[in-house]
C-alpha cells in the first residue's frame, strides 16, 4: 500500500535528506556530473535546505511503500499553479506504476489548494520527461537557470491543467 506522509520532524526531513542524496547520485550523475550533483544536493536537498524551504511554504512528502521510504515530493504552492519541486523515486520502484500514484496525490494537493494546473521542470536529458508527457503534460519550452557555482539548470518547462 501506498501512503503519502507529511513531513513535520527533523527525523522525515533527515529520511528526506537521505533519500535524496541515494537518488541523486545515482540518477543524476551521468546526467550533469559528480560536481554539479555535489553542488545542488548540498544547496537543494540538504536537511538545511529542506528545512528553510518549508518555511518557506513548501510541502514535502515522503513516498512509503509497504512502509518503506521509496521517495519524496516537494510541492509549491504559488498563486498559478502548484509547482512540483521535488519528485524523486528510487531507482526499484520506478516504473511500477508508483509514479502515476504519486502524480495522482499530487493532483489532489492541487485541487485542495483551489489550484487547476501544476508545473514543473526537468533536464532536457532526463528520462524522466517522457514520463511527465505520458501523465499528460505539455513541454512549454527551454528554461535555463544560473544556480550559482558557474552551475545552470538546463531544463523543459512542463505544465498539465487538473
Amino acid at each position: 500500500m501506498t501512503a503519502f506522509t507529511a513531513v513535520q520532524t527533523a527525523e522525515d526531513i533527515a529520511i528526506i535528506a537521505r533519500l535524496a542524496r541515494e537518488i541523486w547520485y545515482e540518477h543524476y550523475v551521468p546526467l550533469i556530473g559528480r560536481a554539479q550533483v555535489d553542488y545542488m544536493v548540498d544547496k537543494f536537498q540538504s536537511t538545511t535546505a529542506i528545512r528553510e524551504q518549508i518555511a518557506a511554504g513548501y510541502e514535502y512528502y515522503w513516498v512509503r511503500e509497504a512502509n518503506e521510504a521509496v521517495g519524496y515530493l516537494g510541492l509549491q504552492p504559488q498563486p498559478e499553479c502548484l509547482f512540483v519541486s521535488k519528485f524523486y523515486l528510487l531507482a526499484r520502484v520506478r516504473g511500477t506504476g508508483l509514479g502515476r500514484v504519486a502524480m495522482e496525490f499530487i493532483e489532489r494537493r492541487s485541487r485542495e489548494h483551489g489550484l487547476s494546473r501544476l508545473a514543473l521542470t526537468v533536464h532536457k536529458h532526463n528520462p524522466s520527461l517522457q514520463v511527465y508527457l505520458r501523465l499528460g503534460f505539455e513541454n512549454c519550452g527551454s528554461v535555463i537557470t544560473e544556480i550559482g557555482n558557474g552551475y545552470v539548470m538546463d531544463d523543459y518547462r512542463m505544465e498539465k491543467e487538473v
